[in-house]
């Protein structure tokens, strides 16, 4: 517990300007908590507290300083968590087909007009997701956040956030698909442990899907937030 002064005070409003995101707020008041001591020269009086804290800036000042570089760290990680869930729903997928092969499970006949339709809506959706995830990721990945935001970065942002997007929604709608095609499969085949497999992997691919898209939505909430705080 921080003992109470002008420097305790000084930390809580920097907490306070980083609210956007708690882990940055606690390292970097941590690391400005012992800047600040060691300015004192150890001295616990009010004036050395304030003459410290005065030298040191004012706390929105530096929590901006910050905020263009949190913005891309956490948008950096959507995009790996784009590649994981892309990749996570590939071998989940594979895997279902391989297992259909092993255990020699065939569709009737009046069934396989809707799988072969549904199997090439599936690859071109999920194709389509996939470059779209390969894009955003290189993309992401070339950004440079700026010591000050400015509307280019804005941009830039934004745009990450809409290429992440469209590669969750190219996911999502080849899961629904996988998951119709692989219901009907199951729906012709008697109820045995063996069905288990395939409905494993449709959960793996509903999971990878649904992380994603709690990231983006994380993602694209602390981005209005920080908007917010540079707008007052």
């Amino acid at each position: 517990m921080r003992q109470p002064g002008p420097i305790a005070d000084y930390l809580d409003a920097l907490a306070r300007e980083l609210g956007f995101d708690i882990a940055l707020s606690r390292r970097v008041c941590a690391e400005i908590e012992d800047h600040l001591w060691q300015a004192t020269g150890g001295c616990l009086s009010v004036e050395s507290q304030q003459q410290a804290v005065a030298n040191f800036g004012d706390p929105r000042d530096i929590a901006r300083q910050y905020m263009t570089a949190s913005l891309l760290t956490h948008i950096r990680w959507v995009g790996v968590a784009m590649i994981g869930a892309s990749t996570a729903i590939f071998l989940a997928m594979k895997a279902r087909v391989v297992w259909y092969e092993v255990m020699q499970w065939k569709l009737n006949a009046e069934w396989e007009s809707v799988r072969t339709i549904g199997l090439a809506i599936d690859r071109c959706g999920f194709i389509g997701a996939l470059s779209i995830a390969l894009i955003s990721w290189i993309y992401i990945s070339t950004r440079r956040a700026p010591i000050r935001f400015h509307l280019t970065y804005n941009k830039e942002l934004n745009r990450c956030i809409v290429l992440c997007g469209a590669a969750a929604t190219g996911l999502i709608a080849s899961v629904t698909i996988e998951t119709v095609l692989a219901g009907i499969r199951l729906l012709e085949v008697e109820w045995c442990a063996a069905a288990l497999l395939p409905i494993l992997s449709l959960v793996i691919e509903m999971a990878a899907a649904a992380l994603l898209v709690l990231r983006i939505r994380a993602m694209i909430r602390r981005t209005t937030v920080v908007f917010s705080l540079l707008e007052t």
